[in-house]
């Protein structure tokens, strides 16, 4: 919610956010003796810090949970499950290891195999329909394009196409269980984006969708491709319009780690559950700074209007 005062000064009908100053200046303002503004200042100072140290304390430990979130998923997909996982899924809990014989993987259980992308999917592009025709849009159809990659999982985005708009143009309509990756933008600088769909979608031309065949399952490709998601970082090249692209030629030759399909599920399973639990607990403590943001801004709005006298506050 927007703050009054600036409820009242905003300029009626801009088609840009601004601030009507002649508003502004003849607002008038509480203003109390020079003695007791020095000591809202010096409340609100000690006050304020209070909670931005506390806030500061919450965003470091959500960082925390995110790097442990990652390496969780990095640990597992490669190395696979911890032993306690493993004795409860069936599985052998300390597997023989073998040397992989790639320099950014190491070690793998002995019983895993190592295949080439390439050789587990089936790629499949994306277009854009023309833009000019409308006769082509606001369909039924989801078109997923990388600003919707914020989630792991896709059902439904803003963006639709119609029947029409798919059948005239290169598109095609993905199946459920696709995993989508983006092959191009300037977020391959630092991150590369994963998702699975829970439903039948199409892509736009920056992304590509892969559909699993019999040797791997397409939840647990979800999180092998997170889990080593440096890995595609480090292959995205600069195009000559500057930003980073992946050539699926260079994507379908990159070696993966395959452990037996049961395994798969029981390691997708797994990760499933454990991240659910951390990214319920980072949740939690977003709500908590969220609260002491309002907190903050209500302490400050009643300090300084006199609703709580701060005279005698002590340091």
């Amino acid at each position: 919610n927007q703050p009054p005062l600036l409820t009242l000064w905003r300029q009626q009908g801009a088609t840009v956010e601004s601030l009507d100053i002649e508003k502004v200046k003849v607002t008038s303002l509480p203003l109390p003796p020079p003695a007791e503004q020095h000591a809202i200042a010096d409340f609100l100072d000690r006050e304020t810090a209070k909670i931005d140290t506390l806030v500061a304390k919450k965003r470091t430990l959500i960082e925390r949970l995110k790097e442990k979130r990652t390496a969780l998923i990095s640990r597992t997909v490669t190395c696979g499950l911890p032993p306690d996982a493993a004795k409860k899924a069936g599985l052998d809990p300390h597997p023989k290891l073998k040397p992989s014989g790639i320099d950014w993987l190491g070690d793998v259980p002995e019983h895993w195999e190592l295949k080439p992308l390439g050789r587990l999917v089936k790629f499949a592009g994306g277009a854009t329909p023309d833009k000019g025709r409308p006769e082509y849009w606001d369909g039924d159809i989801p078109w997923v394009s990388p600003k919707d990659m914020k989630y792991m999982r896709i059902a439904d985005v803003p963006d639709h196409v119609s029947t029409e708009g798919l059948n005239n143009s290169p598109l095609a309509l993905l199946p459920a269980k696709s995993v989508l990756i983006v092959v191009r933008g300037m977020i391959l600088a630092h991150s590369f984006p994963v998702a699975i769909t829970d439903a039948s979608v199409t892509i736009n031309q920056d992304m590509k969708a892969l559909t699993v065949g019999k040797r791997v399952d397409a939840e647990f490709l979800l999180w092998l491709l997170t889990g080593i998601a440096r890995v595609f970082v480090a292959l995205a090249d600069e195009s000559a319009h500057g930003t980073r692209k992946l050539e699926s030629e260079i994507v379908a030759r990159v070696c993966l780690p395959v452990p037996p399909t049961n395994e798969q599920t029981a390691i997708a399973d797994f990760l499933d559950r454990e991240t659910a639990k951390l990214d319920a607990m980072v949740t939690k403590i977003e709500t908590a700074i969220e609260r002491l943001r309002e907190y903050r801004t209500a302490l400050i709005t009643a300090a300084v209007t006199g609703k709580i006298d701060v005279r005698g506050a002590g340091a």
